[in-house]
């Protein structure tokens, strides 16, 4: 009997492209995927970009053309922890995070007597004002979710500070730990799920994000790739292997693919 190829979950940042620059070989890599049959599923916590920009830059950084329904973003998991109630949200954070929550039937206010909750994400214009009204609009009740703690994410410059920087602060000022949608939380894994996923192998860059979401599931095997914010002299924690890079992840999948 033949078996139906697994799903191959990949990382973005770090993996595919650090900031404007493309990881070498990992347009062939994906495409290698695709010729073998493999259903590929793109997750990633940078919750900046609706999942339309994002596949826009895999186009136009990696040469790689992706529909925005093979992409799960950190934003698109948050939705899911937005109250029912929910009448007006706070976001700090850009175009990913407004288009889910407005997408979700929610408006958006700066006023945080008004808001019912605040999402936070990377917002290159975070600054103390912003600190105070949503750490305000916290205290006062807000329900406070976080697409995602990543305190780093890797650029062709080095690491920059990520999402988890700015969630740590409004977390310190308000006094509130809040709900996480992203790598490796529940809701992202439920939208992966919801593709139809099943048997998958997990290519990623972070421990506590992309190894962690594979160790959540029997099926997934986990794929460490040392292009992004982990070192050489790191843990690598639970990871079932350890690779170069994406084009070594993908050489690895096919040879144990034709094992099955």
């Amino acid at each position: 009997m033949t078996v139906a190829p697994s799903t191959v979950i990949v990382d973005m940042d770090g993996v595919l492209y650090r900031g404007t620059e493309a990881i070498p070989g990992a347009d062939e890599a994906l495409n290698r995927l695709e010729q073998a049959g493999h259903q590929v599923v793109f997750v990633t916590n940078n919750s900046t970009r609706t999942t339309k920009q994002v596949a826009a830059k895999l186009k136009e950084v990696v040469g790689y053309e992706a529909a925005p329904e093979q992409i799960v973003t950190s934003a698109t998991a948050a939705v899911a922890l937005l109250p029912e109630n929910a009448s007006r949200c706070m976001v700090v954070g850009g175009d990913g995070i407004r288009e889910a929550v407005l997408g979700a039937g929610i408006q958006m206010t700066e006023d945080p007597i008004q808001a019912s909750c605040v999402v936070v994400g990377l917002d290159r214009d975070f600054d103390y004002n912003t600190l105070d009204r949503a750490a305000s609009a916290i205290r006062g009740g807000a329900t406070f979710i976080a697409t995602n703690r990543d305190p780093t994410f890797p650029t062709s410059d080095g690491l920059k500070p990520g999402a988890g920087s700015i969630v740590a602060a409004i977390e310190v000022a308000s006094g509130v730990s809040p709900l996480v949608a992203g790598k490796p939380e529940k809701p992202t894994r439920d939208l992966i799920h919801a593709l139809g996923v099943s048997t998958a192998w997990v290519i990623g860059d972070r421990v506590d994000t992309d190894i962690a979401l594979a160790a959540h599931d029997p099926e997934w095997t986990s794929i460490l790739v040392m292009t992004g914010v982990t070192a050489e002299d790191d843990d690598t924690g639970d990871a079932d292997h350890v690779v170069p890079d994406v084009s070594a992840a993908v050489d690895l999948v096919l040879a144990r693919e034709d094992e099955r």
